[in-house]
């Protein structure tokens, strides 16, 4: 920034460079320039700038954009006009203390700026990848019907009613929350009335919303162990104190968790299809669980974890068809099964809590996006929903079975494969053989490696793992290169 003498000691901006390339228009870079120096302290009040045909000239662009700078910078306070079309710097209160600028990756190498609920969730150690064949969770989304599904995109927004574009509900989309009542009755055999469903952005903004309604910094929750460690994001983030509970093959170990935590505000469970392990609760730790929560006054958080894609006759009722007292929240997720960019969820908890949840939602969140709400309802009304769930069904059965016969036939020394009634995924876990040999943490890396990213059992632990094991997707999986995939597994664990 230089006076010029010859123009009554007028301030010029020489030197300021332009950059054409940027994102940023120019104008605006003119603007923040003068801006900083003003705050700066560098130019003061009353200074007199050049005229806008001069620094326009000096800066080798349009007059227009000095002119449209020097507009902005008069909207918010920091210029104004003088007699005869002068432009100064007005009068700006400035800080008394130095700012603290906010960090940038650059500027910082630690989180230490962040809230330790917000640490917490960083710090937690997770390795995936959405990418890879064996993905768990993930589905296969080539099949699906986008014919039908853009056409229903576009006949319920050619003249959509007005509620739908501005009077949206917290808890959802009428009709969809209705067609979401009869779907749960066809699918999982869980009778719902609407009142009792609400429409939410996938599960985990659900449990997002729930960790904030019923917890407190500092309760106690009780979470499976091995467990789904997303959901443990979400508690961490309420300030909640994890309380890890062992799970068997029936299931939680409910007694387990009364001894640890009797007093516990809230238990997360995936009972009809656990995460990792893939059992199912049984009925005798079901009423257990019921009861605890009954006597303690205590919330239970049923994820229906994929159990949609069931590869048997039999379905494993839901927790929340045997609550009797209300104490049972039901979550679930149409993205698993339709689209994951969908991110269109639902749970289902008796009306008091409903209500409560709209209440709350209105003022932090408002309500799940309705673009795809309107739709969502006409694919689950004309049956299309049901239709693709049934021929997903035998594609991942195929799959299922053909990762299933490669683990056995490639390392039926090295891995025990129970078979698993539904999801995506199988668990493999370390027989006795691998112990001291290998951990599931190195063979992880090696099938990265390898293209062939498989994740570990042991970071599903919020302690020390017990057991060693990995998790096989097979959502994205051809089932015919599920034995070359899993050869070069094979191989890595010999060579160990």
């Amino acid at each position: 920034m230089a006076r010029d003498s010859a123009t009554g000691g007028r301030v010029s901006v020489a030197g300021v460079g332009l950059d054409r390339g940027s994102d940023l228009p120019l104008y605006q870079q003119v603007a923040a320039h003068l801006r900083n120096q003003i705050l700066d302290g560098r130019l003061s009040a009353g200074t007199r700038l050049l005229g806008s045909r001069r620094l326009a000239a000096e800066l080798g662009c349009s007059r227009a954009i000095v002119l449209t700078a020097f507009d902005l910078l008069y909207s918010e306070g920091y210029l104004r006009s003088v007699p005869r079309g002068g432009v100064e710097v007005a009068a700006v209160a400035r800080a008394s203390a130095p700012v603290v600028p906010a960090p940038t990756p650059s500027s910082t190498a630690s989180d230490d700026w962040l809230s330790q609920r917000w640490r917490s969730v960083l710090d937690t150690r997770y390795d995936f990848d959405l990418g890879s064949p064996f993905s768990t969770g993930t589905p296969d989304v080539s099949g699906f019907p986008f014919d039908v599904w853009s056409r229903l995109l576009r006949q319920t927004w050619a003249n959509p009613p007005r509620s739908a574009c501005v009077d949206m509900s917290p808890l959802g989309w009428q009709p969809l929350r209705e067609a979401t009542a009869e779907y749960l009755g066809a699918v999982r055999g869980l009778l719902c009335r609407p009142d009792e469903v609400a429409i939410t952005s996938a599960s985990s903004g659900a449990l997002d919303l729930c960790c904030r309604m019923l917890l407190d910094p500092g309760d106690e929750v009780w979470v499976e162990e091995p467990g789904f460690i997303e959901a443990r994001w979400s508690l961490k983030a309420a300030g909640a104190k994890l309380v890890p509970v062992p799970v068997d093959e029936k299931g939680l170990i409910v007694s387990e968790g009364i001894r640890r935590a009797p007093n516990a505000k809230l238990a997360v469970v995936t009972p009809s299809h656990q995460f990792p392990l893939g059992v199912a609760m049984n009925l005798e730790r079901r009423q257990e669980l019921l009861q605890w929560a009954g006597q303690h006054g205590a919330w239970i958080i049923e994820d229906d974890y994929n159990s949609e894609f069931r590869h048997r006759d039999s379905m494993t009722a839901s927790l929340k068809s045997l609550d009797r007292v209300g104490r049972v929240i039901y979550l679930g997720t149409f993205s698993k099964v339709m689209l994951p960019s969908l991110r269109i969820g639902y749970l289902v908890a008796s009306r008091l809590f409903t209500e409560a949840f709209a209440r709350g939602r209105a003022r932090i969140d408002v309500h799940t996006a309705g673009t795809t709400q309107l739709a969502l309802a006409e694919f689950l009304r004309q049956g299309h929903l049901l239709r693709y769930l049934r021929r997903m069904r035998k594609v991942y059965a195929e799959r299922q079975a053909a990762v299933l016969d490669a683990l056995r036939t490639l390392m039926p020394d090295e891995l025990e494969v129970p078979p698993t009634p539904a999801g995506l995924h199988l668990t493999a876990l370390f027989r006795p053989v691998l112990e001291g040999r290998i951990t599931d943490r190195e063979v992880s890396r090696l099938s990265r490696a390898s293209g062939n990213f498989i994740q570990p059992l042991s970071q599903c632990y919020l302690g020390e793992p017990d057991r060693q094991g990995l998790l096989v997707g097979y959502g994205r999986l051809d089932a015919k290169e599920a034995h070359p995939r899993l050869a070069a597994i094979a191989a890595a664990l010999r060579s160990a």
